[in-house]
């Protein structure tokens, strides 16, 4: 037996059976569901990418650094390797010799291409960050 409810509206009588209420809460409640679900994966996304990029930052100022103590280094000691174990980046210098010729047809000697590589995981990813960068080392007598 079904009850329903007598509203009064305007002198005419609306009968509302007393089931579709739970129904309408259910469907409520499921849109709401499924709206904070999106909500939840958005946010968990959000903070993977925020992740990777704080990681790409700190791989970057790495560099940075390796970069400007390697170029302090002697010649045959800028070629080296690195290894960052608590952000797992490894850093990589390599030099070699640039022959540059000026409009007066001199050589320029003691110029050299320091080129450094940061290989590290990113996400899924392994990815590469290099930065080549002239040298100007005097051959020291």
């Amino acid at each position: 037996m079904k009850r329903s409810f007598s509203v009064r509206r305007s002198d005419a009588q609306v009968r509302v059976p007393g089931g579709y209420i739970l129904l309408e809460l259910v469907i409520a409640l499921s849109m709401f569901a499924i709206g904070v679900l999106g909500l939840a994966r958005a946010l968990n996304t959000s903070m993977e990418v925020a992740n990777i990029l704080n990681k790409d930052q700190r791989v970057r100022i790495g560099m940075r650094s390796f970069l400007e103590e390697v170029r302090r280094k002697p010649l045959n000691e800028m070629s080296t390797t690195y290894t960052d174990v608590a952000i797992g980046v490894t850093y990589t210098s390599a030099v070699e010799r640039v022959a540059l010729t000026t409009t007066r047809g001199e050589i320029l000697e003691d110029l050299y291409n320091l080129k450094i590589v940061a290989t590290f995981v990113a996400g899924n990813d392994q990815q590469e960050e290099s930065v080549d960068v002239y040298v100007y080392k005097p051959a020291t007598k």
